[in-house]
């Protein structure tokens, strides 16, 4: 699941989206669809290093 809504949101923004942007949606649909499909809770984290731990969110791919 991770990966699939992963390459969806970089798709639909063909890689113009923040670092940020893409974790809490990858985050949010990962959670609502691995309840409603194997009816456990998934919860992907972000663990960025402490160096960059206040800037990686504003980050984009493009």
């Amino acid at each position: 699941m991770f990966t699939y809504f992963l390459l969806k949101k970089l798709q639909e923004t063909e890689g113009d989206v923040s670092l940020g942007d893409l974790s809490e949606y990858v985050i949010d649909q990962v959670r609502k669809t691995s309840i409603d499909e194997n009816e456990k809770m998934q919860t992907p984290t972000i663990t960025p290093a402490d160096k960059v731990q206040n800037e990686w969110k504003n980050w984009t791919l493009k």
